[in-house]
């Protein structure tokens, strides 16, 4: 849902031709993408995390088991 809201929030403001965000360098990379990337690195990184944990788990699963005799 974060990721949902960040795209439209770039995407609404990239529409409209960045006229909402301050044209300064300074205050549109360091406030208006660096700032708010954050909210958009934070959850790529734990989807990554996710995805990984998700992997290994069901490559635990997909091994072959060994019965005991």
């Amino acid at each position: 849902g974060q990721l949902y809201g960040d795209v439209l929030y770039f995407a609404t403001e990239a529409r409209a031709g960045w006229s909402h965000s301050d044209p300064r360098p300074l205050y549109f990379w360091g406030y208006f993408v660096g700032l708010n990337g954050v909210w958009v690195l934070v959850p790529v990184a734990l989807l990554a995390d996710a995805c990984r944990h998700l992997a290994a788990a069901q490559r635990a699963l997909d091994r072959p088991r060994h019965k005991a005799h």
